[in-house]
């Protein structure tokens, strides 16, 4: 199992609300704790909501500009870290491919728009791409897609509750992905950051965290949103992993012992061997 490659999402989502000043603190806080991304969206009132929706304001309210993405791009720079945004429409392919970026995210609810994904494909090298809200032949389909059209992806677990109780976790399921697709992570939606800590400790390649500036703001703070010293505990928790990782191991290749190891092994194992 490799702990060296997990990548670390700190998900802005709509917090910023609509203030780019605000935006461009998250990144940098999501730089300051650690963070491999700072993930935002890109999507229009018109895709996601209806008049009658209770979120229709507030998402009307957090769309973010063209005009924006690079300058939070140039931010992102500016503080050594990746910028990742979700598309929610296959009309802004264009738009995010033009920003010169390599990696693009994939909501829950267009894991089986293909159309979209296939179009993303063709501009991206890599897609995220999470499996919420969706069954396990949805899923299945899915993968068969990404598998028979080798296309570059990252499929994460997540369960679409906001938030998600433990007990909703279904880390069973992140467990089944693992073993039909080769790379997996979480998108996780639970309050706090253990069940996170225990996907990294069990193969996740990606954690996508929510997060928020404090426990009451600036900018939307909820539930399942991390606060940044809680962000920086995923970070600390996986160079623990990395520490105890240790190298791949060959059976009975001695030269992958250690060196006060070897001393021991042959003044232990002599004694037995000679007699």
């Amino acid at each position: 199992m490799t702990f060296g490659n997990i990548r670390i999402i700190a998900e802005v989502a709509s917090n910023h609300g609509g203030n780019l000043a605000l935006a461009k603190e998250f990144i940098k806080i999501a730089s300051k704790v650690g963070a491999d991304y700072v993930k935002f969206q890109t999507y229009r009132y018109k895709d996601l909501a209806k008049e009658d929706d209770p979120q229709a304001e507030w998402i009307k309210k957090t769309e973010l500009p063209e005009d924006a993405y690079p300058q939070l791009i140039q931010e992102c720079q500016n503080n050594k870290i990746k910028f990742l945004t979700t598309c929610f429409s296959i009309n802004y392919v264009n738009l995010l491919s033009s920003l010169g970026l390599d990696e693009v995210k994939v909501a829950s609810p267009d894991l089986m728009n293909f159309k979209m994904i296939e179009a993303l494909a063709t501009r991206f090298k890599h897609l995220f791409i999470s499996t919420g809200m969706h069954s396990i032949s949805e899923t299945e389909n899915a993968v068969d897609f990404l598998i028979e059209n080798k296309i570059n992806a990252t499929l994460l677990h997540a369960v679409s509750l906001y938030p998600t109780p433990l007990e909703n976790a279904w880390m069973a399921k992140f467990f089944w992905l693992k073993g039909i697709y080769p790379q997996v992570g979480y998108s996780d939606h639970t309050p706090g950051v253990e069940v996170a800590k225990f996907a990294m400790a069990n193969g996740a390649v990606v954690i996508e965290k929510h997060f928020k500036l404090g426990q009451y703001g600036p900018g939307r703070a909820t539930a399942w949103d991390a606060r940044p010293e809680e962000m920086e505990e995923l970070v600390k928790y996986l160079n623990f992993l990395q520490q105890i990782r240790g190298p791949e191991t060959k059976e009975g290749n001695v030269h992958w012992l250690f060196e006060e190891e070897i001393k021991a092994r042959e003044r232990f194992l002599g004694r037995w061997r000679n007699d």
